[in-house]
């Protein structure tokens, strides 16, 4: 894995995911996002363009989130009795890219969070992730080599908290890197018929 030195969330940060297939896009490009079509994807990355954030959005559930997961992470730290570091890494080649909530110092552990609900604590519970999770956690696997990933579903707190160690499932990456085999060329597809309508235009 190659560590890229970037502030997660800087402008630098989403320059670099632009040029990347990154792991939090992995359930969209595999259908399994409830969240954005696997079409609205292609056309993000056909035209560089980004799903635009209001402010409402920016601070009830990004900045929310990121102080939950920043509380949380102290929580599976003394679980793990080792420190989490959020990274942001890309795969030898520099085409699959990963952006760790936490990760220890030697790369054997990472930390993932999402927000409390509880269909999703329930599934953590009953370690059944949906696709909608699972294939993110891949990405992150594949990426960083790491052992397991430490899944928390909270709200920052002890009392609202639940976690698994997630580890690579056999045939998954291989399905996963199938999946962004086919997105490319798809994509290549959609960026030269985008550029052939901008000609004509």
């Amino acid at each position: 894995m190659i560590i890229i030195e970037v502030e997660q969330g800087s402008a630098e940060w989403h320059a670099i995911r632009a040029k990347h297939l990154t792991a939090s896009e992995a359930p969209v490009m595999m259908n399994a996002s409830s969240k954005m079509r696997r079409n609205e994807l292609l056309h993000m990355k056909a035209t560089g363009s980004e799903k635009e954030v209001c402010d409402w959005v920016q601070k009830n559930l990004f900045d929310k989130g990121h102080a939950q997961e920043a509380a949380a992470r102290i929580i599976v730290e003394k679980m793990i009795d080792e420190e989490l570091y959020p990274a942001t890494g890309s795969d030898d080649e520099g085409r699959l890219l990963a952006s760790f909530d936490g990760m220890t110092m030697v790369g054997d552990v990472l930390y993932e969070h999402k927000m409390w609900n509880e269909k999703l604590a329930q599934a953590v519970r009953d370690e059944n992730l949906d696709p909608e999770y699972y294939w993110q956690l891949e990405q992150q696997l594949l990426v960083s080599a790491a052992e397991y990933v430490c899944f928390v579903c909270s709200d920052g707190t002890r009392t609202n908290f639940v976690s698994m160690d997630y580890y690579p499932v056999a045939g998954r990456d291989k399905q996963l890197l199938a999946g962004w085999d086919q997105f490319e060329k798809e994509d290549r597809k959609s960026t030269r018929l985008n550029s052939s309508h901008q000609y004509y235009l």
